[in-house]
């Protein structure tokens, strides 16, 4: 069987759990409505009303997952019964805190209800889709909620995790604002990037990922604007580049931090102005409409200080910064994602012994999530024809003691990028007052004194007052510390954040 075929029947195998409560009546119009509009995807759907006497239960919906033990992926519905009865995030939050791996789409029959998205991903949905849609935009829907589930982004359940998933939330639906994600390495940020893009206005267009460190300089105008037939020895026809082909989508540079100066100032206009000319071309212009993301897994405020990002460059990319964090301080994830790896690979054939989960919790995971993949990878390796994965089975240097490994290694060590729980209300409102900071500078760089009603309209779009007062009213909850801290205000880091987002 060719790769088409063996794809076409592993798609065919898949069966989707439709909660919803009236598509989820046996025989009803909607139901026949539903499989006569998509009975040609390859998938075999599976229906769950919710129905529990004169009412509607969210155990119903974790009891058909139960049941139907080869459910790929969750269709849900938000409303159930009366208008104003979201079961739906209760049913969400229950689905993704017990089944962890599979991914849940949500459905709506309004586009871009920006505050109901941003709740959908904060509580773990992969998507958020419109009914009555064209069968081929529910399959290619389906296909990137089940890839973006391989992501370490959405399986977690850590605070720095969920905190990860607000922001890139929050950022999704406004496609025009530059993201910056920084991290180390291993750490996911292009499936972050991909979260935000498939999660975003522009998901049915394409995701091109440039990795930035491999793009030669001699090269770097062919590859970023294109070139017409005979621009250069071997030009033997027009050739688009990286610009003109992320069109309508997500251009994600990756590395962006090793691009060359020189580099950096060629890319101002096009980031910019969205237009550029290809090469030997007489100098017709043409624009590309796409949204920028980029990542570096070094700190973006030591490249502007050494020199190696331009002001002016890093003003065009980074609008507003988000950092991934690194695995040593999402241990509580750890097992999680080592299973999840594990399953993908061999299924339910092995798993990990208390002991290697263990041993696998007190390492320092320099590599992060890539490290982890690898790891388990190489245990399955070793571990032959065993059921069970034990310590014997792990790399040396997982197994080592503590002293042996280096600070860094040890749980609980003394590296800043942890967080302790008890700080954590402080850096998330942090999180939030940086976001909100970088936002602001981006937004009155072209609004000037009038910026306020701008930066509430695409910042907090679910606050009611889109202007002055409503800011106003923004500063006030942010000074009193929406998680519990009256005080917040009195923190040195916090007291300055907010005097810049007031000033």
């Amino acid at each position: 069987m060719n790769r088409a075929g063996e794809n076409l029947a592993a798609a065919a195998s898949r069966t989707i759990l439709v909660v919803d409560d009236e598509i989820g009546v046996a025989g009803s119009l909607q139901q026949r409505g539903f499989l006569r509009n998509y009975e040609r995807l390859p998938y075999a759907f599976v229906f769950e009303s919710c129905r529990v006497g004169d009412g509607h239960a969210a155990s119903a919906a974790l009891e058909a997952v139960a049941r139907e033990s080869d459910i790929t992926l969750v269709l849900l519905d938000l409303k159930f019964g009366a208008a104003g009865d979201l079961l739906g995030f209760q049913i969400l939050r229950a689905m993704t805190s017990r089944f962890r791996s599979l991914p849940v789409l949500v459905m709506s029959s309004v586009d871009r209800d920006v505050e109901t998205l941003g709740r959908c991903l904060e509580e773990g949905a992969v998507g958020f889709v419109e009914k009555h849609r064209s069968s081929e935009y529910l399959r290619v829907a389906i296909e990137r909620a089940i890839d973006l589930m391989h992501s370490h982004v959405l399986l977690g359940q850590s605070p720095p995790l969920k905190e990860l998933r607000r922001q890139a939330a929050r950022l999704s639906p406004y496609d025009q604002i530059p993201v910056l994600i920084a991290g180390e390495r291993g750490t996911g940020k292009e499936r972050v990037a991909r979260y935000i893009h498939h999660s975003g206005p522009r998901r049915q267009g394409p995701f091109l990922a440039v990795n930035c460190a491999g793009v030669p300089e001699t090269l770097f105008e062919a590859e970023f604007f294109g070139s017409e037939k005979g621009a250069y020895t071997g030009a033997d026809a027009r050739r688009a580049g990286y610009v003109e082909r992320s069109h309508g989508g997500t251009l994600f540079l990756d590395e962006v931090g090793t691009l060359p100066l020189p580099m950096q100032a060629k890319l101002l206009r096009v980031l910019q102005e969205r237009s550029f000319v290809r090469i030997g071309s007489t100098g017709e212009e043409l624009t590309s409409n796409f949204q920028l993301i980029s990542a570096t897994n070094a700190d973006p405020e030591e490249l502007l200080r050494s020199g190696q990002l331009r002001e002016d460059f890093y003003d065009r990319i980074a609008a507003v910064t988000i950092r991934t964090p690194p695995l040593r301080s999402c241990m509580p994830d750890l097992p999680l994602l080592a299973n999840h790896f594990l399953e993908r690979l061999v299924g339910d054939k092995k798993r990990f012994s208390p002991e290697a989960v263990s041993l696998m919790e007190r390492y320092g995971w320099p590599g992060n999530v890539r490290e982890l993949q690898r790891v388990v990878q190489e245990s399955v390796v070793r571990s032959e024809d065993a059921r069970v994965i034990g310590p014997e089975c792990l790399p040396k240097r997982i197994t080592a003691p503590p002293d042996a490994v280096g600070p860094t290694a040890r749980r609980g060590g003394s590296d800043p990028a942890v967080t302790t729980g008890a700080d954590w209300h402080r850096q998330r409102l942090l999180a939030e007052l940086r976001l909100a900071v970088e936002a602001k500078r981006a937004i009155s760089a072209y609004k000037g004194r009038q910026w306020k009603a701008e930066f509430m309209r695409l910042v907090y779009p679910h606050c009611k007052a889109q202007n002055a007062k409503g800011f106003s009213d923004l500063i006030r909850r942010l000074t009193k510390g929406p998680w519990g801290e009256p005080r917040a205000a009195e923190d040195p880091e916090i007291a300055k954040l907010i005097t810049e987002l007031m000033s």
